[in-house]
């Protein structure tokens, strides 16, 4: 197993965990879907001339960002306490104003 072939095989894993579909970069890259995720799995399947071809192919893909997703931090009790009092004096007014 060529260093080459780790490389490019890591290069294909982030690229297709950021969204792009394999089946979408074999037909790019002219290969069989089926040889391109053994090859992704860790299988020597894929021709040195294939692998190179995949290799220029990935070098050139650029998937835009649109916003970084920051995880919400979780609500302090004390928060939750907030919430709840407000959530109940919000529907305290509405039934006040529908009586």
């Amino acid at each position: 197993m060529s260093h080459k072939n780790d490389s490019v095989r890591n290069k294909l894993i982030e690229i297709t965990n950021q969204g792009l579909m394999l089946k979408a970069i074999a037909l790019n890259v002219g290969v069989d879907v089926n040889d391109l995720s053994r090859f992704k799995g860790g299988m020597e399947c894929l021709k040195q001339s294939d692998v190179e071809i995949l290799s220029e192919y990935l070098n050139e893909v650029h998937i835009p960002q649109w916003k970084a997703v920051t995880p919400e931090k979780p609500m302090t009790m004390r928060e939750r306490l907030l919430a709840s009092r407000n959530k109940q004096n919000e529907e305290n007014q509405k039934v006040g104003v529908e009586k």
